[in-house]
């Protein structure tokens, strides 16, 4: 049963979603031109530029992304949306990865890699490759309902993106030498977090169980028995 508190913090679940998101984006964007205009993005990842702007606003992003994403997964099951089980726990990767990514620091380029910059590595894979295999597992146990549908099909795309994009980084950071692996990573972000996006919009759009509802349903049932006990 969905209180009435409960119910206002769900109606304020994609705003939410769709905030972090934009904020993501910019951080992801933005910047690097605040950090070192020499820089280019294109060249240099996300963590590249977090290690250079130590506390800034790509660490704090990724923080606040990590927290909704973890609000997110338990206002879809309040609203009995099937994240329940393995969509569950990928998802609750994801969100812990990019807290703990946001946390831990990594090093500069110019530097040998530390035990918290392996650990900032990992958790920011496990959070990459987590994502869209939640998204896929999750559109295969949405099948009812046009709008069911339409978020199927766009978490599909985002998730098969996703995939590319982290080919393509993977191969960047080994044979490819690094070349574009920022824009290859940035392309990667932006599908993942538009995917948390929809994801959040189809929550929200999820008719959530409230008292006034349940005790309407009891209200149809017993009237439909006094309708038969008369008719009988």
């Amino acid at each position: 049963m969905i209180t009435p508190g409960r119910h206002s913090i769900g109606r304020l679940l994609a705003p939410t979603v769709w905030t972090a998101v934009a904020l993501a984006v910019g951080a992801a964007l933005w910047a690097p031109s605040d950090t070192d205009p020499e820089l280019s993005p294109f060249g240099l990842t996300v963590s590249d530029f977090a290690a250079l702007d130590r506390g800034g606003p790509i660490e704090s992003t990724m923080a606040v992304l990590g927290l909704v994403s973890l609000m997110l997964v338990m206002v879809a099951r309040r609203r009995h949306v099937p994240v329940r089980g393995l969509p569950s726990a990928l998802l609750t990767v994801w969100g812990l990865g990019l807290v703990i990514a946001a946390v831990v620091p990594t090093d500069p380029l110019t530097t040998e890699l530390s035990g918290s910059a392996y650990v900032h590595r990992y958790a920011s894979v496990a959070a990459f490759a987590a994502l869209p295999a939640a998204m896929l597992l999750l559109a295969s146990r949405l099948t009812a309902g046009p709008r069911a549908g339409r978020t199927v099909r766009w978490l599909r795309v985002l998730s098969s993106v996703a995939v590319a994009g982290a080919a393509l980084m993977a191969f960047s950071a080994g044979p490819g030498g690094r070349e574009l692996i920022g824009l290859t990573e940035r392309l990667l972000l932006a599908s993942e977090v538009i995917m948390l996006g929809v994801l959040g919009r189809h929550i929200q759009e999820c008719a959530p169980v409230t008292a006034q509802a349940l005790a309407t349903d009891r209200m149809r049932v017993n009237t439909s028995d006094d309708t038969l006990i008369r008719d009988t």
